[in-house]
């Protein structure tokens, strides 16, 4: 241990959150570790969160420091407090020089001109470097996109693509060199990475994290069915919580009455496990009613993640037209399992149109003009854990004959089979079951792996690779195939890495798009 009479703390509060502060100082009160509450002649150690001595010192406003003054990081801190004195100081605890580390950073860290135009020219993994600065920056997209408007919209996607560069470094950035002039780091991004860079964070993001409107919007937004002129029509009726708009809004199409009423299910987040034993149930059933027919679990599980709002199956069938029919089949065996809550199926309105047209969404509303099915599914809360073949297979519920016409089955017009109860009659019963988003969709063979593409995203992944096809090439590209817009005509492909090789882009497994 140190001599604790001669040991005096200045801790810098620069990076470190306030509350945690004021813990740190409670802590170092109960021990008898003496604080300063700014830098004297009698401070001994110098306690920070910045990563280089050049950083703390900047802020500091020092040359150099004082004899017998010692830089230290927070774990000679957390150290001295687990240990109820000052410990003696090692290795670890000891911040870098500056100049070392920057000279390190150079030869680690490419120049900003190597770093990719296109997000899916460069590899972006689930796990990154930069999470917090990524974290504050798509907290401002966020809120312009909720601002709505042309000049919000752009806003929005220019935090996104400033977000995306940060996730694809391979190094923590600490220092602005590191990025400046890069494609997508302006000025307004470099001012707000330098604020979390000097201070831990940016007075622009925690304005925005504390505005009263903008706290409101977050928990609005989420429920199923509520856009952004929804959570506004909310707000200006003076409702702050979810419970106030359950008890008083009586609108709404089926997504937002079920979404109200079961808001704290489809609030919980989807487990890896659950979006598994679903696709082996939807697998093992879809292979009774069309033998070969695949099944594809999509969207940000199939890019890695453990979990997530709403699981994503999409389906094919290697002779094209086979699929006809098949989902209104495979409708009518949940149903007869009675595990569809509600939902809307849409028929396919692809038309060759639909490959270059400029329409960002369908008559429908839609991003495709797939044949699908969204809604939510009961799934059993055994599904919740690793369950045998025997539990996830049993035949419970009504089985539909196997040998009656597709063409003959359509799914019910009504978006829920609930008798005379309420979404909140149903919500409110014990049950055996919780609520889960699930999308179906079907992809004719030869739109397949597009469609691959678009469905497994991430939706940043899916704009930047459509826009480098028009720049770059002069083709549109949607989840239903590419198109020359040249030759006026299309370009089939015959694998997911086919699809990359026609743009000429390096092929990304989906765990590398997660920008």
């Amino acid at each position: 241990m140190a001599d604790t009479e001669e040991v005096v703390v200045y801790i810098m509060p620069q990076k470190i959150q306030k509350q945690r502060l004021k813990h740190m100082k409670m802590a170092a009160l109960k021990h008898h570790i003496m604080l300063a509450e700014e830098l004297k002649e009698n401070v001994t150690h110098i306690v920070t969160e910045y990563e280089t001595s050049d950083q703390a010192m900047k802020v500091l406003k020092l040359s150099e420091l004082p004899q017998n003054t010692h830089l230290l990081k927070v774990n000679w801190f957390t150290d001295s407090i687990k240990a109820r004195a000052p410990v003696q100081i090692q290795e670890q605890h000891r911040i870098p020089v500056g100049d070392s580390v920057r000279s390190q950073q150079r030869s680690e860290s490419p120049p900003p001109n190597h770093i990719p135009e296109f997000s899916c020219q460069r590899s972006t993994p689930l796990k990154h470097y930069n999470q917090k600065f990524c974290e504050a920056l798509e907290l401002l997209q966020d809120y312009a996109e909720m601002r709505e408007g042309d000049d919000n919209y752009m806003r929005a996607l220019a935090w996104r693509r400033a977000s995306c560069v940060l996730k694809s470094l391979k190094f923590t950035l600490t220092n602005i060199n590191q990025v400046k002039g890069a494609k997508d780091i302006g000025k307004h991004v470099e001012k707000v990475l330098q604020s979390i860079l000097d201070h831990g964070t940016s007075d622009e993001v925690e304005k925005v994290r504390n505005d009263p409107w903008y706290q409101k919007m977050k928990i609005f937004t989420k429920v199923f069915g509520a856009g952004t002129k929804t959570a506004q029509e909310w707000i200006e009726n003076g409702w702050s919580t979810i419970k106030e708009v359950q008890q008083e809004y009586t609108k709404g199409d089926w997504r937002l009455r079920f979404g109200l009423a079961f808001h704290d299910e489809l609030m919980e987040l989807v487990t890896r496990q659950e979006a598994d034993n679903f696709t082996e149930f939807i697998k093992h059933e879809s292979a009774r009613l069309l033998p070969e027919v695949s099944v594809e679990l999509c969207g940000g599980f199939r890019r890695g993640k453990s979990k997530g709002h709403d699981i994503d199956l999409l389906f094919t069938h290697p002779l094209k037209g086979k699929e006809h029919g098949f989902l209104p089949h495979l409708l009518s065996v949940l149903e007869g399992r009675k595990l569809i809550l509600c939902g809307k199926w849409n028929k396919s309105t692809f038309t060759e149109e639909a490959m270059y047209s400029d329409s960002k969404r369908t008559k429908n509303n839609q991003l495709d003009h797939f044949e699908k099915w969204i809604g939510i599914i009961k799934f059993p809360r055994t599904w919740k854990r690793s369950v045998s073949q025997e539990e996830l297979f049993s035949d419970e519920g009504e089985n539909i004959p196997l040998n009656e016409s597709f063409e003959d089955l359509e799914p019910a017009k009504k978006k829920a089979k609930t008798g005379d109860l309420s979404p909140q009659e149903i919500a409110a019963q014990p049950r055996s079951w919780i609520a889960r988003r699930v999308d179906l969709i079907i992809a004719p063979y030869d739109q397949y792996f597009y469609s691959l593409v678009g469905w497994t995203g991430s939706k940043q992944f899916n704009r930047d690779i459509r826009t480098y096809a028009k720049r770059t090439h002069n083709y549109a590209m949607t989840s239903h195939g590419l198109y020359d817009l040249t030759k006026r005509t299309s370009l089939p492909a015959k694998s997911e890495k086919g699809v990359f090789d026609l743009l000429g882009v390096p092929y990304f497994p989906p765990q590398e798009r997660n920008c």
